[in-house]
């Protein structure tokens, strides 16, 4: 199925039942499909032609979902910016992919700068007429749209969409997507989750993003209603919890969390919800029993999956028992392949460790600039993940952490996992993010970052940095103690809700020379704090 054979089945089957809802405004499936087909031969009109690669940047719309399915059904590849980049950034990530279209409405970039579009489509050589905002697809009296449009879609395996990774631990790479991998995707999550779900969706997620993207396709090929947030904010999405407007959620962990700190987070939201999807590198089994306890009555469901596979690999049930769901990332999709590799060994048996590879309708088409012929696919076509777990029970899979985050401490290969799962157990810590650091003796050392539950004043920082501590000498081996342990007020969070790894190791590191074991080596029963206002402010922009 492609994108417009979507449409045009939703439309006769759904009609005029609400598909999409954001800040008041609603659209039935009928007139999804109308709007896309109009905004197709609107682009068609300024010029676009089969394989042009338009960008999409701007804040989630109805809009933006209209101008996704346009680029697509005119023949060309929606390009998926990140709404919160600079202009800069957005012009040299469309310049990589050789974008000749830019389709925008408010961004981050523009709230400051009226000139942001014409600077980034600048830098990318996108010429000043192929500006286009997202408002002009549809609203242009000279088009009309046609009953007997037909997509400009041939071949549903071919790349109509554009998703760059987010970048956080390394420059951000662009991933080729199709309607078959992602409608598939959709369609397989969907098999696994519909027993569950009820009839409306709240989606705290960025659009821009494979996972924003996928749920709403969930959604979409079941005929339910989506409640698209424009930008992700936890009191917005209390008020349309506790209105009754939606039955179920999707988000990242820290969305969740943070409504968890609302104060009208009991009046609105605790019980009202039935599912609460939960995905962007949640969690630990203690945090999940926390959240499923606190939303009273919701089904806290995880999930795995990679930008590279659509993205979706694997998915939790209701009816999986809450133990299970803590230590699993879910069931397989339907008809997606997942084995456990180890070098040396090639594929091990069931219940043993290894990197996840993956096989099936799901998997990329490449990166930009490349084929399927490339690194993370091998000879045989498996697509390796760097994700290292196992295969547990019928058809689940369990995560023990990323092969490239493996930290080796005097040879020893260290988990940063389940340092993380033994912080996270710690009466008084929220969130725990285990790094490693560079050491001229060791090779690495083992540090720890927390954010307590409360806050802490300063004559207490240190009593609680070292009863932390106390409680992991007893639970970890003593080359597993992390040398030293860093709090924050918060972490860093990229735009789409994920953890910002990147921005939280570099002021890990910049904080490391200033404590005084540093230089020497480290001393396990030594712990320093310091606070920066450069990284108060880093957190305050990103949040």
């Amino acid at each position: 199925m492609t994108f417009g054979e979507l449409l045009k089945k939703n439309s006769s089957t759904f009609g005029d039942s609400p598909a999409l809802i954001c800040e008041g405004r609603q659209v039935s499936f009928s007139e999804l499909c109308r709007l896309a087909e109009k905004g197709a031969l609107t682009l068609i009109e300024n010029g676009l032609k089969k394989g042009d690669r338009a960008v999409l940047w701007g804040f989630n719309s109805i809009e933006w979902v209209v101008a996704f399915y346009s680029v697509i059904l005119a023949g060309g590849v929606a390009v998926l910016m990140n709404y919160g980049i600079s202009s800069e950034e957005a012009g040299t990530l469309s310049k990589m992919v050789g974008a000749s279209f830019l389709l925008f409405s408010q961004t981050k970039a523009a709230v400051n700068d009226s000139q942001a579009y014409h600077k980034a489509a600048g830098k990318a050589g996108i010429p000043l007429e192929n500006i286009i905002p997202f408002g002009y697809l549809t609203e242009n009296d000279n088009i009309a749209a046609e009953a007997s449009f037909t997509s400009k879609e041939e071949n549903s395996r071919d790349t109509s969409v554009i998703i760059f990774t987010t970048g956080t631990t390394s420059g951000p790479k662009a991933v080729k997507l199709s309607a078959y991998s992602i409608l598939n995707d959709a369609i397989g999550a969907n098999e696994v989750l519909s027993p569950n779900l009820k009839d409306s969706l709240c989606a705290a997620l960025p659009l821009f993003h494979s996972y924003g993207l996928l749920v709403l396709h969930v959604y979409m090929v079941s005929g339910k209603r989506t409640h698209l947030m424009r930008v992700m904010k936890a009191e917005a999405i209390a008020g349309l919890i506790g209105n009754g407007d939606v039955t179920d959620m999707a988000s990242v962990g820290a969305m969740y969390a943070m409504l968890t700190r609302l104060p009208q987070f009991e009046e609105k939201v605790s019980g009202r919800l039935n599912v609460c999807i939960v995905g962007g590198g949640f969690t630990t089994p203690a945090e999940m029993m926390r959240l499923e306890h606190a939303f009273g009555g919701a089904k806290i469901l995880g999930g795995y999956g990679q930008t590279e596979c659509s993205p979706v690999i694997a998915v939790e049930s209701a009816d999986d028992p809450l133990e299970l769901r803590a230590v699993s990332v879910g069931h397989v999709l339907p008809g997606i392949e997942v084995r456990v590799w180890r070098n040396g060994s090639g594929f091990v048996s069931h219940g043993e460790l290894g990197e996840i590879v993956i096989k099936g309708y799901c998997t990329m088409n490449g990166y930009f600039g490349s084929g399927r012929d490339s690194a993370p696919f091998d000879s045989e076509g498996w697509l390796h993940t760097g994700d290292i777990g196992r295969l547990i029970g019928d058809d689940m899979l369990q995560l023990t952490g990323r092969i490239k985050d493996i930290i080796v401490r005097c040879g020893e290969n260290i988990s940063p996992a389940e340092i993380e799962q033994a912080l996270m157990t710690i009466r008084g810590v929220r969130c725990a993010k285990v790094l490693g650091a560079p050491h001229r003796i060791w090779g690495e050392s083992v540090e720890a970052c927390l954010v307590p539950e409360e806050d802490i004043g300063a004559e207490q920082e240190m009593d609680f940095i070292e009863s932390v501590m106390q409680v992991l000498r007893r639970k970890l081996s003593s080359y597993k103690v992390p040398a030293h342990i860093v709090l924050y007020k918060a972490f860093p969070l990229c735009d789409n809700g994920k953890l910002d790894i990147r921005t939280l190791r570099e002021d890990m590191l910049g904080r490391l020379p200033a404590l005084s074991s540093f230089s020497d080596g480290y001393d396990l029963g030594k712990t320093m704090l310091y606070q920066t206002e450069e990284f108060r402010r880093i957190i305050e922009e990103k949040n």
